[in-house]
């Protein structure tokens, strides 16, 4: 009997956890990539030790005026303007990229705020 190797039996996981995770929703991070954004810029180019991204990540592309703006009208209270954090809550602790969304708020409060 033939042994595999470890190298592609790794290789073989990632790809079929990928494929099947890609297949079955998408992600902001599939988005983006969609979109041409490499992971490097969001993550550094450091692939081995890739950092998280902060709100100063994401509002290199993303205008947060024009969101804070645009969901000004979301009730019961702006989801991306809080008495807590005003405008600088972390980006991530909602819009999980590799993950399903999550509504930080609902830790403590019951605002049920649809995450996209």
């Amino acid at each position: 009997m033939r042994r595999v190797s470890p190298v592609l039996l790794v290789l073989f996981s990632i790809l079929t956890f990928c494929g099947t995770a890609a297949s079955a929703e998408h992600f902001g991070a599939d988005r983006h990539a969609a979109a041409g954004v490499k992971c490097s810029a969001c993550h550094g180019s450091d692939a081995a030790n890739p950092k998280m991204p902060t709100i100063e990540t994401c509002t290199q592309c993303h205008d947060l005026k024009k969101l804070v703006a645009k969901t000004e009208s979301v009730k019961p209270t702006n989801p991306h303007f809080s008495p807590h954090y005003q405008d600088q809550l972390d980006c991530t602790n909602c819009h999980l990229q590799h993950g399903p969304t999550e509504n930080y708020c609902d830790q403590c409060h019951q605002f049920n705020f649809k995450v996209p």
